[in-house]
């Protein structure tokens, strides 16, 4: 399997210009955020999603750990929530930073709690099974470990449905987080498709390369929807999280088609 090698240097360059120029690439996309740019405060995991399309998170952290140690930048650990944890960063020059922390954190809370994450993720099920059944795929099982009269005794995991049309077997696993599927949950799976006689095929918000390479080396799919997605009712969070924070996030009520096309793509090549 090779992988393509990301230069740590040009990573820490990137990061530099972010933090300091309003004009960076990163803070033209999309709608305007008001109250996100160069003299802000970002936590890690926010950055790493944000330069996710150019380098996988691991390399972007590295270079903001790097730029820590040249001293242009700072960071703050903070505890909020439930046990949870976020390093704070921002310029080295920039002042008065804890009032704005404080807000962020106020935001992070609301859409980090169990009911946000677990609101989310059914959701987003929910979606792709009406996605499956409107493209005529038959949803043979939901929440599941075995199929055709074998069952995954390896561990008490299971997959999210198990899918079928023109005769091929689709296991999927659906992930609506900013995190990557963590990987030895991501390679379990795929093995248990591989046991069970299944195609995987996983939605992932943002698979990581070595996720998409994998996928390609067993002739599944890493669908990738880019953004989190959010319920019906929490279009203003969802306004807050981008103006604070840039992060990919959008009220859905169904899969937009060029997600829809890809996955149609993708069924089509295994038929021919």
């Amino acid at each position: 399997m090779k992988h393509r090698r990301y230069s740590l240097r040009s990573a820490q360059r990137d990061l530099q210009s972010f933090f300091s120029d309003d004009e960076h690439e990163a803070y033209k996309y999309g709608s305007p955020a008001t109250s996100c740019n160069k003299d802000s405060v970002f936590y890690k995991k926010q950055i790493e999603v944000i330069f996710e399309e150019s380098y996988p998170h691991d390399i972007t952290g590295k270079a903001v750990k790097e730029l820590l140690n040249d001293g242009f930048l700072r960071a703050g650990p903070r505890s909020y929530g439930t046990g949870m944890h976020a390093i704070f960063i921002w310029r080295h020059n920039v002042r008065y930073v804890s009032r704005r922390i404080k807000q962020r954190i106020e935001i992070m809370e609301r859409f980090s709690d169990d009911e946000a994450n677990d609101g989310c993720g059914k959701h987003a099920e929910s979606l792709f099974s009406h996605m499956f059944e409107k493209n005529q795929f038959t949803i043979l099982a939901r929440h599941t470990n075995r199929f055709a009269g074998r069952v995954w005794t390896q561990s008490d995991k299971n997959l999210d449905f198990i899918i079928q049309k023109d005769a091929i077997n689709y296991g999927v696993e659906v992930k609506n987080t900013f995190d990557y599927m963590e990987h030895n949950e991501f390679q379990e799976k795929v093995d248990m498709c591989q046991f069970l006689g299944l195609t995987p095929m996983f939605p992932l918000r943002c698979p990581s390369p070595l996720q998409f390479a994998i996928m390609r080396e067993v002739g599944g799919l890493a669908l990738k929807f880019k953004t989190r997605i959010f319920p019906p009712g929490f279009q203003r969070l969802v306004t807050e999280m981008w103006n604070n924070f840039r992060l990919p996030v959008h009220v859905w009520d169904r899969i937009p088609p060029n997600i829809e096309t890809n996955f149609s793509n993708f069924h089509q090549r295994n038929i021919s």
